[in-house]
């Protein structure tokens, strides 16, 4: 009958012990640890570490392809001569909050030593934070915060009892096979909710990537990471290479921030950078067996053995094979003819776009075959102080125009936009506005074609000085001067059947016309956030539009100066961020010339055919697409719109494997008024992704009025 108490006993004990280590909801555990990721993802002021990183490739699979891979650069990395290669680094990693990463290779050894090789190590994956929204880089979205959550399904995979803790294991997903969403799953330890391992998988352009980061377990290094393993294997062309990196990270000063409400600042220098000069090669086998803090494997340390004794054999040899030599000489002069190249000599970089380069052509059905050339020269000076000079060439087949700028830049004040710049070149066909009257009748009454009207009445050759100076914080002054030299281009074609050549005095509108016109331009976006590299001030992000103003005024008499008018031009532009994957983009514009005292050019500047553009960071939105070139300047005045709303989840998300290599899709919305023209629109649909480094492309329609006039696709793409 005493056994009754006994038993009674022992199952208490044995429910107060399972009650102890009863699991809490999935809900709860990641309501936990989202609200801890927020505390922990500010929880260090700045670090100093030792990064100890070894990298095994080896080629899996490769046909006769192979051997061209190297011409790509910044591709895979592998080695042209050996199925397998090993390389191991040494380097110091600084952290300043809030993403300020400044990582110093100090030592670099293996069978792949070069430069290229180096720059190929994924060194950028060693400042993932895993309690952050987003990478430093922003390739993709992490799971364990609120704001990312609604991309992402979450499994409570597994609950374990170790040393009176518990840990939950919960798997993710994304909602859609998307670039820049992972899958995989992270282990929180309950109490702190902090995250004692992470590990994910995603997919790039031809390319499979995953990760595993193990975070500290002492008191300072509980909430930083460890341990990193890299995977990534490259499928291109039926070849495949498999690289595999082990890193190990040793912590010397960890320095934790002071929870108090500071000032907002604008200025949030947050890079990576990997910096490497020249590869500090150290071959002392005695020096790697004392730093090395992961063993080698026994298949690395063959393919060592086997490099040295290759290298030992090579050095041994005195006779220099000249043939191979000239061979390899000649295989690098055809990669520089089709690629671009760089080369650093002492301070200063040299670049040029390739002879023969693929990328430096285009087509369009009213330019034609386009091809282009540039030139670069970079040279460092004193104070992060830089002179560069940069030449830009063009040809269009069908229009047979040829254009060409050159421009120098001294950069003298780098902490305040300080530039002085001197360009020159052979601008834009533009026309006569003599010309435009005697078309403006029929263009407002007749149903001409936008063809019909040709711009090569004038050549352009131009000179610009301009001085750039960044008054306060977001407000930048240009002070400058133009002189322009158009002279005519006379040819046999008619203009229009309705006006003959008694109609129009051609003899006084084809003659060689110049203008000497200074500028100011003013540009101001309010609480604009900026970040340093160096002494350089870049900008980067703000919630305000960017206002711009330019006023120009035209002065006759001056260096041969035959015109006298003013310009105005005002433009306003945004990008307006909702989401961590949305954002919607507007540009808007007017401008007009006035007091034309004699005659004048509509040669506008932010509303201008550019051969060169620099527009929405997709290389397609905030201009137009399909309007023809001569019609930019054939008004005194115009109004222009732009719209862009890019979201990664629109159509591609519903088409498999295609949405695997897209991850950006745009609806593009652009209006034109100009008194002759009346109303022009176009609308696009466009899809870009992360090949190599930017690949984008679209398709448009354009309305005259309200008749649909035609359609075409643009594509951009760079390395």
């Amino acid at each position: 009958m005493k056994v009754k108490p006994v038993i009674l006993i022992l199952s208490f004990l044995i429910a107060s012990s399972l009650f102890s280590q009863t699991t809490i909801p999935l809900d709860t555990v990641l309501k936990r640890s989202m609200s801890a990721a927020e505390k922990y993802n500010g929880l260090v002021e700045n670090y100093t570490a030792d990064v100890y990183m070894r990298t095994y490739v080896e080629t899996l699979k490769k046909n006769f392809l192979y051997k061209y891979t190297h011409l790509v650069p910044r591709f895979v990395l592998h080695d042209p001569k050996s199925d397998e290669a090993v390389i191991e680094t040494l380097s110091t990693l600084k952290f300043n909050y809030p993403n300020i990463y400044l990582q110093d290779i100090k030592n670099v050894t293996g069978t792949l030593t070069s430069k290229k090789d180096i720059d190929m190590i994924p060194f950028y994956m060693l400042n993932i934070n895993v309690y952050g929204e987003t990478t430093n880089t922003e390739s993709f979205f992490m799971p364990v915060r609120f704001s990312t959550a609604k991309y992402y399904t979450y499994n409570l995979e597994q609950t374990q009892f170790e040393n009176n803790k518990t840990y939950y294991t919960v798997e993710f997903n994304p909602i859609y096979d998307n670039q820049k969403l992972l899958r995989g799953h992270f282990v929180i330890e309950s109490g702190t909710w902090r995250i004692v391992h992470f590990s994910a998988e995603g997919v790039e352009s031809f390319a499979d990537f995953s990760f595993e980061i193990t975070m500290g377990d002492t008191w300072i290094t509980n909430y930083l990471p460890v341990h990193f393993v890299i995977y990534h294997t490259a499928n291109y062309l039926g070849n495949v290479v498999a690289s595999r990196h082990l890193a190990s990270v040793k912590y010397n000063d960890v320095v934790l921030r002071v929870n108090e409400k500071k000032e907002k600042m604008l200025n949030i220098s947050d890079f990576f950078r990997v910096r490497l000069d020249s590869v500090p090669v150290n071959n002392d086998s005695a020096f790697w067996a004392q730093n090395r803090t992961i063993p080698l494997q026994a298949k690395e340390m063959e393919v060592i053995k086997d490099f040295e004794k290759i290298e030992w054999q090579r050095s041994a040899e005195k006779r220099v094979n000249d043939s191979l030599q000239n061979g390899k000489k000649v295989q690098q002069f055809a990669q520089r003819m089709v690629m671009d190249s760089r080369y650093k000599v002492k301070s200063t970089m040299i670049g040029y776009s390739g002879l023969l380069n693929p990328l430096m052509l285009g087509y369009s059905s009213v330019d034609g075959i386009t091809y282009r050339q540039k030139l670069s020269f970079n040279f460092d000076l004193k104070k992060s102080r830089t002179f560069k000079i940069n030449a830009f060439a063009s040809y269009m087949s069908r229009r047979k125009e040829f254009l060409a700028d050159l421009t120098s830049t001294w950069n003298y004040e780098p902490f305040y936009h300080g530039n002085i710049s001197l360009s020159a070149g052979i601008g834009n066909p533009v026309y006569s506005p003599l010309f435009i009257n005697y078309l403006q009748e029929d263009l407002r009454n007749n149903s001409i074609k936008f063809e019909d009207i040709s711009a090569n009445y004038f050549k352009d050759y131009y000179v610009k000085l301009f001085n750039d100076y960044e008054l306060f914080n977001g407000f930048v002054s240009t002070v400058g001067v133009e002189y322009h030299i158009r002279q005519p281009k006379i040819n046999n074609q008619r203009l229009l059947s309705a006006i003959t050549e008694e109609t129009i005095p051609l003899d006084n509108i084809l003659v060689t016309k110049k203008a000497f016109a200074p500028y100011l331009r003013l540009s101001w976006t309010p609480e604009q956030y900026y970040r340093y590299e160096g002494r350089q001030k870049i900008y980067v992000r703000s919630r305000f539009p960017t206002f711009k103003l330019e006023l120009s005024k035209s002065y006759r008499d001056i260096f041969g100066s035959t015109s006298q008018y003013g310009r105005v031009e005002f433009d306003m532009s945004q990008n307006i961020s909702f989401g961590l994957m949305n954002s919607f983009r507007y540009h808007i514009g007017a401008g007009r010339f006035v007091n034309q005292r004699t005659e004048y050019f509509a040669d506008f500047s932010f509303f201008a055919k550019n051969n060169s553009p620099e527009n929405w960071q997709d290389g397609i939105g905030g201009t137009f697409n399909l309007l023809d070139r001569h019609l930019y300047n054939a008004s005194d005045s115009y109004v222009q719109a732009h719209f862009m709303l890019e979201t990664p989840f629109l159509i591609i998300r519903n088409i498999p494997f295609v949405s695997d290599y897209i991850n950006r899709e745009r609806l593009y919305v652009s209006q034109l008024y100009t008194p002759y023209i009346g109303s022009y629109t176009e609308l696009g649909y466009g899809v870009g992704n992360n090949f190599f480094k930017t690949a984008n492309a679209a398709i448009f329609c354009s309305f005259h009025k309200t008749e649909f006039w035609e359609i075409g696709v643009k594509a951009s793409f760079e390395l």
